[in-house]
């Protein structure tokens, strides 16, 4: 009976209009979950709020070269994803969707820094700190990252770069998220396919022109500075952001 329900009530959720947005809703609230056991609702809120607007920073860059993509997709701890439903014509076009992102992060970042300016809380300066650092990090030169789509329009070599720097991370323990190996072993087959063929112009599509190189390579040095130093300015307000206390029996058990 439960069965030949499910057979109607399936296609009833797939017409409504916001069935394709319930993975995002119960992604995002998953991670504002995950942070808030640390940092409260509140700075929860703001900081998935800020990779939301990262997120749609890249969905608006694909509906502007009409390249088809999922609705975004939280990963607590890790940030968020959109999935392309096929590639842009050219390296230059995958670097205009992945620059999207972090330029509305920096946005959200600013925006956050405007509300501390504002309020004088600490909490809007940490998580503008906190969203200045996540879109930082994007920015490294290795594919899936959004540095790594940025630059392959400038060259594909530049992700030896990004695979040097997050190994070195990932066996540090610089980063310890174990997410990072994921993202190595993923990034190898297309960091040795954009080598082999010299360029990160899909085959069949347009050639990235070297005006395209230029504008895109200084545009990548410019939005990581910029971040860069936005996350120095705003360091300070890591002091401000609340942490969750543990209760009185789970101390007790500590001690």
């Amino acid at each position: 009976m439960a069965i030949a329900a499910w057979k109607f009530v399936l296609p009833a959720i797939k017409l409504l209009p916001s069935a394709k947005f319930l993975l995002t809703g119960l992604t995002m609230f998953a991670s504002m979950w995950f942070y808030s056991l640390r940092f409260g609702w509140w700075f929860a809120g703001l900081f998935v709020v800020g990779i939301l607007i990262h997120e749609l920073g890249h969905v608006a860059a694909s509906a502007f070269l009409g390249v088809p993509v999922s609705a975004p997709i939280f990963l607590p701890g890790f940030g968020a994803l959109i999935v392309q439903k096929k590639w842009a014509q050219s390296a230059w076009g995958e670097a205009l969707i992945g620059i999207g992102g972090p330029l509305g992060g920096t946005l959200a970042g600013m925006l956050m820094w405007g509300l501390y300016l504002e309020t004088g809380s600490g909490m809007f300066l940490g998580a503008a700190y906190f969203t200045f650092l996540l879109n930082l990090f994007n920015m490294i030169p290795l594919f899936p990252l959004d540095g790594g789509r940025i630059v392959g329009a400038v060259s594909p070599y530049l992700w030896l770069i990004g695979l040097v720097a997050l190994l070195g991370m990932a066996i540090t323990g610089f980063v310890s998220n174990p997410m990072i190996w994921l993202l190595v072993i993923l990034s190898v087959p297309h960091v040795w396919n954009g080598l082999k063929r010299g360029t990160a112009d899909p085959i069949g599509g347009t050639k990235t022109t070297p005006a395209q190189r230029v504008v895109m390579g200084v545009a990548y040095v410019a939005l990581s500075a910029f971040l860069f130093m936005a996350m120095q300015y705003t360091s300070i307000g890591i002091e401000g952001i609340p942490r969750s206390q543990p209760s009185s029996a789970s101390s007790q058990q500590a001690a």
